[in-house]
């Protein structure tokens, strides 16, 4: 009888061994699982992040594109049937969204959203208000400018983004 409460205690402490062991390995892939699923989400954000800004990207090219024509025009007179009402709905539009999305420009760019948006204000105020067409095309070429900054400073960090993924 003594013998079989040995083997009994033995068989109960092999058990209880085996048991631990497998706790632990089962602790170990659930960890693991639960990194690679961090990463995992992580780098859908990632990616979700940089989507984003290549939105906000297009939208200042279009932008770029509209007020390029101030940058090129060689007289006043060039500026000849310009619609300065539409282009400053424009800007107005992309100050809105560049506002709806400073957050993410902040985090994501070396831009100083408050500043650039501070500014982008400004220069709309002054194309809106300017009577003369030659200080149109002097504000119009200071927003393509301004507008310039933005694209290069948001392509600078979707290159970035773009060559850490691949």
């Amino acid at each position: 009888m003594e013998l079989a409460v040995i083997i009994i205690g033995i068989a109960g402490s092999v058990a209880s061994i085996i048991g631990a062991i497998l706790a632990i390995q089962a602790e170990k892939k659930a960890k693991s699982a639960a990194e690679q699923a961090e990463l995992a989400k992580n780098a859908v954000i990632k990616k979700q992040k940089t989507t984003n800004l290549a939105e906000i990207l297009f939208e200042a090219k279009r932008v770029q594109k509209i007020f390029g024509k101030y940058s090129i025009a060689q007289s006043n007179r060039s500026l000849a049937g310009v619609e300065f009402a539409k282009d400053s709905e424009t800007l107005q539009e992309y100050v809105f969204s560049f506002n709806e999305n400073r957050q993410l420009v902040e985090e994501t760019t070396e831009i100083e959203t408050q500043a650039v948006y501070d500014e982008l204000n400004k220069l709309l105020t002054n194309f809106s208000e300017a009577k003369a067409v030659g200080d149109k095309k002097d504000f119009g070429n200071q927003i393509r400018l301004a507008i310039d900054d933005i694209i290069f400073k948001i392509r600078k960090e979707i290159d970035d983004r773009n060559s850490k993924i691949e």
